[in-house]
C-alpha cells in the first residue's frame, strides 16, 4: 500500500473493540485525500476564462492575494509534520492562486 494511504501505522496501538473506529478513521482519510487533491482544480474555470478572455472585470486581486497567502503557513505545517497529504493539496492550491493572481496582473 502506499504510505500516503497507510494509516495502519497511526493507529496500531488502538484495541479490537474500536475496529469500528478505525475503518471511519481510514474513509474520512481517503475521503480527505481525494477533496485536498480535488479541491485545488475547484479553481479551472475561473484560470481559464481569465486566460482565454483576458477580462478579469470582478476578479479582485487582493482576495486572490490574501487567499495566496494564507496557503503558505500550511505548506510550512506539512514540511514541519512531514505531512505529506497536507503539503501537497496546500502547494496545488498555491499553484492555482498563483494563476490567478498573475491572470489579473496581466489582464488588468
Amino acid at each position: 500500500m502506499h504510505p500516503l494511504f497507510d494509516t495502519s501505522r497511526k493507529y496500531e496501538g488502538r484495541q479490537k473493540s474500536k475496529n469500528y473506529r478505525s475503518r471511519y478513521i481510514v474513509f474520512l482519510d481517503r475521503l480527505t485525500f481525494v477533496a485536498g487533491i480535488v479541491g485545488p482544480f475547484t479553481i479551472l474555470p475561473q484560470i481559464y476564462t481569465i486566460y482565454t478572455t483576458k477580462a478579469v472585470s470582478g476578479v479582485s486581486v487582493m482576495t486572490w492575494f490574501m487567499i495566496l497567502l494564507t496557503t503558505l503557513p500550511w505548506i510550512l505545517y506539512g514540511l514541519a509534520h512531514k505531512n505529506r497529504l497536507i503539503f501537497a493539496c496546500f502547494i496545488l492550491w498555491t499553484i492555482m492562486d498563483l494563476l490567478v493572481v498573475i491572470g489579473v496582473l496581466l489582464y488588468s
